[in-house]
């Protein structure tokens, strides 16, 4: 049997690696302590390659691990395949509609809000997404946090 070590102290003085971090800090002075931001925001806040921005503002989002659910509508049976997810922004009633789930939840009911999928629906498409579609549909959700109008300022 192989024995694994972990040094809990061991990346104390590793170099930053994460992109996420790594790219708010362009440059370092040394003379200063100043530090020049990026504020074209981090790249988790940018949209995928695969995203559509459309006219209306909304994304579409093509999924890498198209997912088919049997759904029934007013006593009729259906499959449906949902290989691409349509996200809009967000207003301030579909933020107290996530800010009232219960915080295992509120994923799960943002991507309701922002396709405008009924909640059950998306209940049953979120547990069978892949994890790659989930995260990439976060990214979409966090450019509409961080992308508003251009003021031209």
């Amino acid at each position: 049997m192989k024995t694994l070590k972990i040094d809990l102290d061991e990346d104390a003085l590793a170099p930053v690696t994460d992109t996420a971090a790594a790219d708010v800090v362009i440059a370092e002075d040394d003379a200063s302590t100043e530090a020049v931001i990026d504020e074209d925001g981090a790249l988790l806040d940018k949209l995928p390659a695969r995203a559509v921005e459309n006219d209306d503002g909304s994304v579409t989002l093509p999924l890498a691990y198209p997912k088919t659910l049997r759904t029934r509508k007013n006593g009729q049976e259906r499959e449906r395949v949902f290989d691409a997810l349509t996200f809009h922004r967000l207003s301030g009633k579909d933020q107290r509609i996530i800010g009232g789930a219960s915080p295992e939840m509120q994923a799960v009911v943002a991507f309701a809000q922002s396709t405008r999928i009924n909640q059950a629906v998306m209940n049953a498409l979120y547990d069978k997404l892949d994890l790659a579609d989930i995260t990439d549909a976060g990214r979409v959700l966090n450019h509409f946090l961080t992308s508003g109008p251009k003021t031209g300022r």
